[in-house]
């Protein structure tokens, strides 16, 4: 009894110390970019990004590679500045909006690459599929300000394969290159922050 007694006590005291060391960090919206880049046409690179998401940190502050991330998107709010072309990459050729209205990402495992440096893989599901990809994050930067809180900037970069995920619409050129490449770039900088108790 005494040793399942001291065996409770150090788990919970494992528990407690966890707790107290991870925060949940919210993706501040107004300074945060969700964006891509494609190959046009073999010539030039069209740029986009989503402009309606939501996305949190579980942060733990001893180990982050112990640390979980989630990111949503709606699939509807991608732009590239280009009401047309917009709208074609809304459609069932491309990321098919109406039927697939969010784009996730889950963290699986992040390893640490170097000072504030980390690899994060996790599962995109997009299109309803769902496949591993991995992104190169660094955080830029911590603060614990009396205006603006506990946060932190970060930068992450990845590519993937579109086609993957059933993102297959295209069309060859006369010199054998495509429209739209298949290898797309990701691009997302900004900031997480701890919410405000109100």
């Amino acid at each position: 009894m005494v040793r399942r007694f001291m065996a409770f006590g150090v788990i919970a005291a494992a528990l407690v110390f966890t707790t107290a060391h991870a925060e949940v960090y919210k993706f501040d919206k107004a300074h945060t970019n969700i964006g891509f880049s494609v190959r046009h046409m073999t010539i030039s690179q069209v740029k986009g990004h989503f402009s309606d998401f939501s996305g949190s940190v579980d942060y733990n502050d001893p180990d982050p590679t112990k640390s979980a991330i989630e990111l949503t998107i709606q699939t509807a709010s991608i732009s590239t500045d280009n009401e047309r072309r917009d709208g074609h990459l809304k459609s069932p050729d491309f990321f098919a909006a109406d039927s697939f209205p969010t784009i996730t990402f889950k963290s699986t495992k992040i390893v640490s690459t170097g000072t504030d440096k980390y690899d994060v893989t996790g599962d995109l599901t997009m299109r309803g599929v769902t496949k591993p990809v991995t992104l190169s994050i660094e955080i830029t930067g911590k603060i614990d300000d009396k205006m603006m809180g506990k946060r932190f900037g970060f930068t992450a970069t990845g590519k993937l394969n579109r086609q993957d995920w059933g993102v297959s619409w295209s069309h060859t050129l006369d010199t054998g290159g495509l429209v739209a490449g298949n290898e797309i770039t990701l691009l997302l900088d900004g900031e997480a922050a701890v919410p405000r108790e109100q």
